[in-house]
């Protein structure tokens, strides 16, 4: 009889999380899922999963995302003391990955209002009629020129417009300059934070504010990864988890 092998248990934990919310839908119930889960842990072994999910790279993007909205959401149950504790327990195992999910530093380009940023066919609209417009207009020329604007309020409008396509989304989540809180919109929503070319764009936009940047990363794939940490203009925080992370993973992965 041949035996089973064996799987080291932070990889068996980290199979076990994705599993458990595997079924779940993506958004609140998932990641508070993810969060009661983490909180029953000790600090050493939940440090552990979430170094072998990272590893997993793909295969645990849906656990990670997860976790992530978990970090940002205070309902989720990761009080500051379970955070203090994971944080140290990264750290004593040398798992900067782990540790670089609880920092929070700002972004590595500080946005600066343009001088002039006066769009001729939108100058006589009030917030609250750009808003309106934003959420029902069909006219995508029209819809691109308030993405183009980047008032957060407006954009969170446009984002629930069902004509918005990814492309589009994928144009705000790369704008530079651009104010950290447009960007974050796009983080926040259900909708678009699970389109793989946005969370690629928001991980490489020097505005993002770094720990929406730090938790987006571990769900890319390799060759994303690497040319994150080898891109300049990036924080130094996200360059360096990339750098950790292409030397985490599995040789070969895609």
């Amino acid at each position: 009889m041949t035996a089973v092998p064996r799987v080291p248990k932070p990889y068996a934990d980290a199979d076990a999380l994705a599993r458990q919310l595997g079924p779940l839908e993506e958004g609140p119930m998932r990641a508070r899922a993810a969060g009661r889960r983490l909180s029953r842990l000790g600090p050493e072994r939940a440090a552990l999963l979430l170094a072998a999910l990272m590893e997993r790279g793909a295969e645990g993007g849906a656990a990670l995302s997860a976790v992530g909205q978990a970090l940002l959401d205070p309902g989720a149950g990761l009080d500051y003391e379970w955070r203090a504790g994971l944080y140290a327990a990264a750290q004593a195992l040398d798992l900067p990955q782990v540790a670089s999910l609880l920092l929070a530093p700002g972004p590595q380009r500080p946005f600066e209002e343009p001088r002039d940023k006066s769009d001729p066919a939108l100058a006589h609209l009030t917030l609250g009629h750009k808003k309106a417009l934003a959420r029902l207009r069909r006219d995508p020329d029209f819809l691109a020129r308030l993405a183009a604007e980047g008032e957060p309020a407006v954009v969170r409008e446009l984002l629930r417009n069902p004509l918005l396509t990814e492309p589009l989304a994928v144009r705000i989540a790369s704008r530079r300059p651009v104010r950290p809180e447009t960007l974050r919109c796009l983080y926040e929503d259900r909708r678009w934070r699970t389109r793989r070319g946005v969370r690629l764009a928001l991980a490489r936009n020097p505005f993002v504010e770094t720990e929406i940047a730090l938790q987006i990363l571990p769900t890319l794939s390799a060759r994303e990864i690497a040319e994150i940490a080898r891109d300049g203009s990036l924080h130094p925080a996200v360059r360096a988890m990339a750098e950790r992370l292409v030397e985490s993973r599995t040789p070969g992965e895609s």
